[in-house]
């Protein structure tokens, strides 16, 4: 059995109007879907949601080339928590772009918080953003190495599965 594509990630988010309208205005999400699971639907689902007497909203927003992000609103909310690194878990999601410092300048301009000026690793450029739940954006400009991956990325996993990284499989 194989799987046939990444599908989705979900962030919590406190406001679920803002978050919908910071992501359209920032990078072009369209929100395509909506739901609603009422208090008793998520006590049934106590073991995933650990909540009781909470009702939550979820929307789905798609980015303008693919890629979707699952926003949840939690009403009554939970405090925010610190998002931390060195922990199992999600850290953040990575949107693909063109021109790193052209994004910097345009998000600045709205006063979007950056976590430093965009860095270079190798050819690739990349910056670390905030929504305004803190949840991480990164930005990223893989250059060539986008082509390389969307177009090859298949083969280049099968050959580095039986090469370098054949201790993993």
């Amino acid at each position: 059995m194989k799987i046939r594509s990444f599908s989705h990630v979900g962030l919590t988010v406190s406001n679920f109007e803002v978050a919908v309208k910071w992501y359209h205005d920032m990078f072009g999400f369209r929100l395509i879907d909506e739901q609603v699971l009422d208090a008793e639907q998520v006590n049934n689902l106590y073991a995933l949601y650990r909540l009781h007497n909470t009702k939550v909203r979820l929307g789905f927003l798609r980015a303008p080339k693919g890629g979707v992000v699952e926003i949840f609103e939690f009403t009554p909310s939970k405090s925010p928590q610190d998002v931390c690194w060195n922990k199992p878990g999600l850290t953040h999601i990575t949107l693909d772009v063109k021109n790193i410092e052209k994004w910097y300048q345009h998000l600045k301009s709205k006063d979007v918080h950056f976590f430093s000026k965009p860095q270079r690793t190798g050819k690739v450029e990349w910056v670390f953003l905030k929504d305004p739940d803190g949840n991480l954006i990164e930005l990223i400009d893989l250059k060539a190495n986008y082509q390389i991956i969307r177009l090859l990325g298949g083969v280049a996993g099968k050959a580095m599965a039986k090469g370098k990284f054949r201790k993993y499989y």
